[in-house]
């Protein structure tokens, strides 16, 4: 059961709640002053404290501007499932029973591996004792899975889910922002549940856009990135099991050549992109912007065929993650080849569709992308559409 939830004083409330003497939830807006319709200004709230002398000197310089653009992307993903949840209730009678089902099922379905449940079953809870907004995103993603294992109570399951991952939210955006040795395990273990959540629930947010459910994923995994100078005190704890050889930066591994194909053709196909951005009439920066992307997709292709089987569905998140912010942004514009990339990067998906928060996912996105696909363009979806026709199991 979770952890009874003491009163506390709203001290960084904002004004409008200040004036009206009430709870405020500190959201950037609230809740209180979304429902009413009411500018939420914060002019009185003290100033915020500045990082930690380790956090500024470990930071890249780009490390600000990447920090607001997480937040930004984030608040507005907050808005987004507040206004799906309606915030009804707080701590309620059916949360025990969406940890028990967090801990006896949905934690066994994020990985193949023992050791890696056992993190997701044991010492993720653990964690989430101390964590308030890691609690809420835990009985969120439980009430996700149930709203999928139990169709007929599809509403009521997802009504939960989204009033948990809004209440998560608040919390994880303000700690997000000063992240510590202490509480970077908590940050860690809530964006990941955030990626995996964003993928299991692509189109209840009020639209059922599968490209604008994707740039949302992609904008939501830079939360990772903000965690990069502690992600050592992640990797030397009880997570350790989560951070395999597989996961990390490598340059390309050798080619196993005992192992099948998962991807035939890709090599033509990524050459073919490469030329494709070398001739296009493209800035200077632009086109170093989709050299980087094309580059780090194929790297992504590179380490799931050369991975311990069974790979892990982790891994579906490493062309997200390492891409620029610009590229993100291309996304955003629907840019010919940024759709082009994308259209490829269905076949990794589709390669992990026996995961309930993946399924369809690879088909559904490669229709949105063919319907945004200028028609001269519309050749390169082709590869990706025979590999998601094709059967193939995932691995």
């Amino acid at each position: 059961m979770p952890p009874r939830r003491a009163h506390t004083k709203s001290r960084n409330g904002c004004d409008q709640c200040k004036s009206r003497r009430v709870k405020c939830d500190e959201g950037c807006p609230c809740a209180n002053c979304v429902k009413r319709h009411l500018s939420c200004t914060f002019e009185r709230r003290p100033p915020q404290p500045g990082p930690s002398p380790v956090s500024q000197s470990d930071q890249s310089s780009d490390s600000p501007a990447l920090s607001l653009r997480t937040d930004h992307a984030i608040s507005s993903f907050q808005q987004q499932v507040a206004d799906a949840s309606g915030f009804l209730r707080e701590w309620g009678a059916q949360d025990p029973e969406l940890m028990h089902h967090y801990c006896i099922y949905t934690s066994k379905t994020m990985s193949d591996r023992e050791s890696i449940r056992d993190v997701w079953q044991i010492e993720v809870p653990k964690i989430a004792y101390s964590y308030e907004f890691l609690m809420h995103g835990i009985l969120s993603l439980s009430a996700l899975h149930l709203a999928y294992t139990r169709p007929e109570k599809h509403s009521h399951y997802l009504n939960t889910s989204n009033f948990h991952m809004a209440l998560g939210l608040q919390t994880f955006r303000i700690i997000l922002q000063n992240p510590t040795e202490e509480n970077c395990r908590a940050l860690f273990c809530f964006s990941s549940l955030i990626m995996v959540w964003t993928c299991g629930a692509p189109t209840d947010l009020g639209d059922s856009r599968p490209l604008e459910s994707v740039i949302r994923l992609f904008n939501l995994c830079r939360g990772i990135m903000t965690l990069r100078p502690f992600m050592s005190h992640v990797e030397n704890s009880p997570l350790a099991p989560l951070f395999l050889r597989d996961f990390r930066f490598e340059p390309r591994p050798p080619q196993d050549h005992d192992q099948p194909i998962l991807f035939p053709g890709i090599d033509n196909q990524m050459e073919g992109i490469r030329q494709l951005v070398a001739s296009e009439p493209l800035s200077e920066q632009t086109r170093l912007v989709y050299q980087q992307a094309t580059e780090s997709l194929e790297k992504s292709f590179w380490r799931l065929q050369n991975c311990e089987k069974p790979a892990q569905c982790g891994m579906i998140f490493f062309w997200l993650i390492s891409v620029r912010d610009e590229f993100v942004g291309f996304l955003v514009d629907k840019t010919p080849i940024g759709l082009v990339l994308l259209a490829q990067y269905c076949a990794q998906l589709y390669l992990f569709r026996g995961y309930w928060f993946v399924e369809d996912s690879a088909q559904e996105l490669l229709g949105g992308v063919a319907a945004a696909l200028p028609s001269r363009l519309t050749p390169w979806l082709e590869w990706p559409r025979q590999y998601c026709s094709s059967g193939r199991l995932p691995v």
